[in-house]
């Protein structure tokens, strides 16, 4: 019974995602149309970081490809279809979704996320195909930093202190795991991190992602 109530919601999760990972797909195309040419279902990346998918246990992956259907990730563990996704990924940041595809050692994760998260992961996705194919020479002044879970302190305006690890630190904001205390934390919620102020700009399971003032 719980399947069959769940099947809706399942579904609806689903067509997003294919939705999201199209549109994703779509932002990377005008920026260069050199970069996908001979490959136009398909670009090739070489980038690595960690994962989650069912169970919530965290592995080391990499993400070696991205198409219209979303992001693909080797790794030790391949989660069934329909699984919840999340994976901090070097110097993209966090992406969510579900599995929407499953090999024997690789999966797919359809990006679920907001248009103006679908923009910005578009932009640093591109960056680092170009980067990949010399189209640019420096890195970006911003670039954010894997922090590998740094160990750290959110502070609430009322004084409360919650612990958290860092999956990506830039000179705008961070992204943090901080667990069962995401329910703490709300958009446009006032914090103080590492002595700077800041506002909770989004969450996602088991994290928030903070925006320095």
């Amino acid at each position: 019974m719980l399947l069959e109530a769940k099947a809706p919601q399942l579904a609806e999760e689903a067509e997003r995602a294919r939705d999201d990972s199209r549109a994703l797909w779509r932002r990377l195309r005008p920026a260069d149309q050199t970069l996908l040419s001979g490959a136009p279902e398909r670009c090739e990346l070489e980038l690595t970081g960690r994962y989650r998918v069912g169970d919530g246990n965290e592995f080391p992956g990499e993400f070696c490809e991205i198409s219209p259907l979303g992001l693909r990730i080797k790794g030790p563990k391949c989660g069934e279809l329909g699984n919840w996704c999340t994976a901090s990924v070097d110097a993209i940041g966090v992406v969510e979704g579900l599995v929407v595809a499953v090999w024997r050692n690789s999966f797919v994760v359809g990006v679920v996320a907001t248009p103006r998260r679908l923009q910005r992961l578009g932009e640093r996705l591109n960056w680092q195909l170009r980067r990949q194919r010399e189209l640019v020479e420096e890195r970006r002044a911003s670039e954010r930093v894997e922090m590998h879970h740094a160990k750290a302190t959110i502070v609430t305006a009322e004084g409360q202190n919650y612990s958290c690890e860092i999956y990506d630190l830039s000179e705008g904001g961070a992204a943090l795991h901080v667990g069962e205390s995401a329910l703490y934390f709300w958009l446009g919620q006032p914090v103080a991190f590492e002595g700077r102020e800041a506002r909770v700009l989004r969450s996602f399971p088991g994290g928030i992602v903070i925006k320095f003032e």
